[in-house]
């Protein structure tokens, strides 16, 4: 969900010219909807977040929005791709293994705790339920971390060393 005033601000800061920000505000604003089910409708109620469902332009304004989260996240690689992130978080070459796994689960507590602060900054909840973590290891075997992303476990793979994290 696309938090309205604090896209306007972001994009103001970003240097874009206001009548381009004035623009996507009167886009984002005053939307208004209703939920219909079996042919029975609600009460029409304001949209206060979120972008217009199927415009082309939303996933943009998306992207824009977080442009600034891979410097936040400046030491990891992650990755936007509408309202979906991808962060690489890797472990050290060269080192004992055993230690390789203990630094990785520091980084990794330092990656979630860095995310969850974002989040709570720009008010971009994050679907705990779709948000999981891949691990690969060329290792016979592959540690457990517990990962606490927001006071909740994420469930944990064994194929790809991303978190991927789903809005």
């Amino acid at each position: 969900m696309l938090w309205h005033e604090g896209c306007v601000g972001k994009f103001r800061k970003m240097g874009i010219p206001p009548s381009f920000t004035n623009w996507i505000r009167a886009w984002l604003e005053n939307r208004r909807g209703f939920i219909e089910i079996i042919s029975v409708k609600s009460r029409w109620f304001g949209i206060e977040k979120g972008g217009p469902q199927g415009s082309s332009l939303t996933p943009t304004v998306f992207i824009s929005y977080h442009a600034d989260m891979p410097a936040f996240l400046s030491w990891s690689s992650s990755h936007l791709f509408a309202d979906d992130l991808a962060a690489v978080v890797a472990g050290q070459i060269g080192l004992k293994f055993s230690i390789q796994c203990i630094d990785l689960e520091k980084r990794l507590k330092l990656f979630c705790d860095q995310l969850e602060y974002y989040y709570l900054l720009t008010l971009q909840p994050i679907n705990y339920t779709k948000t999981e973590a891949l691990w690969s290891t060329r290792a016979p075997f592959s540690p457990q971390f517990d990962i606490i992303l927001g006071g909740h476990t994420i469930k944990m793979g064994q194929t790809n060393p991303y978190v991927y994290v789903e809005n």
